[in-house]
């Protein structure tokens, strides 16, 4: 395994500096220069990094970076009941929603219930253990552990008031969870509570996922050009259009980051005015180009890069991407008329991260005061979680349910809403 790893490294040192030429959609290609679109990699480092000693297993995120905490069958979720928090379990197969509690007669109205909080609590899966954290009545904060069954709850600790402490985490490395605890990445042991503290974490961190033994990041001189080349002339529209044209010349780094040093191994660059970050998924990752209405994907490993789709529809406006089920569900909002807000509407497309195959998604939800749309929120083999109807004054709470995926691409509406247990 190790041999086969340094190929791999070896074989990215070598790619990161390959030539590229034009392809068809759906063909692999070498990378670009390193000059466009990689920067000169250090070999060895990159070996080091796909080395089995420190091996990390990314922690799944869904809408909007949210951590994924489902196990396959099921989801865990707090619940807002307006006047408490309660944490709940989804059960997919079942399509019922109950607290994690199995205390007999419980109301789960106050402290005695295990899944009652008076706030709103993060919450985020390790392995076999589910993490809560947030703010206390006396301002400090905590994270609790607990089996995924509920047993098992206790304190793992406890911070001063300010203290920041997140139950999502970077990766998984064996049974530990890497998680952020005062600017420091933090290695915890969910079973135990010991924690080891070891590097600082970047001021400017958005962590995509993981590559080997390093967490990927991405990083960007926007900020550094604005600074150095921004003249404001008084005129509000014209200095936001000359430092939005600053920052499209600024490049954008994807690096690996060394949890325990603080080092880092670039990757892959790209311009930020000609490329937007959509997800890193299956060691690749999937970049947009409104101008050329292409999404490529460039293999982190090999250093190939995929064209997924060239034909991107130019009326319809990226805002936000998300990876279910092997595909890239890209929300989008259509102006036909640019002039009249009442005429733009949100519109989804999946975009499959193997074929290319680009899908319209035509399901729209039942209703609310919210997204149109039917927005996945889980899934399991052959179902996806989602959003039934959205809250209104007489229902707060969104309405979820489960519907097969091949009705959810077909445009079937068969959500089945969950039922709530409590």
């Amino acid at each position: 395994m190790k041999q086969m790893k340094r190929a791999l490294a070896a074989a990215l040192a070598a790619a990161l500096l390959a030539g590229c030429a034009g392809q068809e959609a759906g063909q692999s290609v070498s990378a670009p220069p390193a000059s466009e679109s990689a920067p000169q990699t250090d070999g060895a480092a990159v070996e080091q990094l796909l080395n089995e000693e420190h091996a990390l297993t990314a922690l799944p995120s869904g809408y909007m970076d949210i951590p994924l905490t489902q196990t396959g069958q099921g989801m865990y979720e707090f619940v807002n009941l307006e006047d408490r928090y309660l944490l709940c379990y989804v059960d997919y197969a079942a399509g019922t929603r109950a607290p994690l509690c199995d205390a007999a007669g419980c109301a789960h109205a106050d402290e005695s219930c295990p899944a009652y909080s008076p706030y709103y609590r993060n919450v985020g899966l390790a392995g076999d253990w589910l993490l809560t954290s947030g703010t206390n009545a006396d301002g400090t904060c905590s994270m609790d552990a607990r089996r995924l069954d509920g047993s098992e709850k206790r304190t793992l600790f406890t911070g001063a008031e300010g203290d920041s402490l997140y139950p999502w985490g970077f990766a998984m490395e064996g049974d530990k969870v890497w998680l952020a605890r005062d600017g420091k990445a933090v290695l915890l042991d969910p079973a135990t509570g010991e924690a080891e503290t070891w590097a600082d974490i970047p001021t400017v961190f958005t962590n995509v996922g993981v590559l080997g033994s390093g967490v990927l990041l991405v990083t960007s001189n926007a900020d550094e050009l604005v600074e150095e080349n921004y003249q404001p002339t008084g005129d509000l529209l014209a200095d936001e259009r000359q430092e939005q044209e600053i920052r499209d010349r600024a490049t954008v780094t994807l690096s690996a980051w060394d949890l325990r040093t603080g080092g880092e191994v670039p990757l892959t660059i790209w311009n930020n005015g000609e490329w937007r970050f959509m997800r890193v998924w299956n060691d690749k990752v999937v970049l947009f180009s409104e101008a050329q209405g292409r999404f490529e994907a460039r293999d982190l490993i090999t250093g190939e890069t995929k064209v997924l789709t060239e034909s991107w529809p130019a009326e319809q406006k990226v805002q936000l991407s998300y990876v279910w089920d092997g595909h890239l569900m890209v929300e989008t909002r259509w102006e036909p008329e640019p002039d009249n807000t009442d005429t733009w509407q949100e519109c989804l497309f999946a975009l499959d991260l193997e074929s290319g195959e680009l899908t319209e998604i035509t399901l729209r939800n039942r209703g609310g005061q919210g997204t149109a749309l039917a927005r996945i929120m889980g899934e399991s083999a052959d179902e996806f979680y989602v959003v039934c109807s959205t809250g209104s004054e007489e229902t707060p709470q969104s309405v979820m349910a489960m519907i097969s995926k091949a009705d959810y691409y077909a445009g079937v509406d068969s959500m089945e809403p969950i039922k709530d247990v409590f």
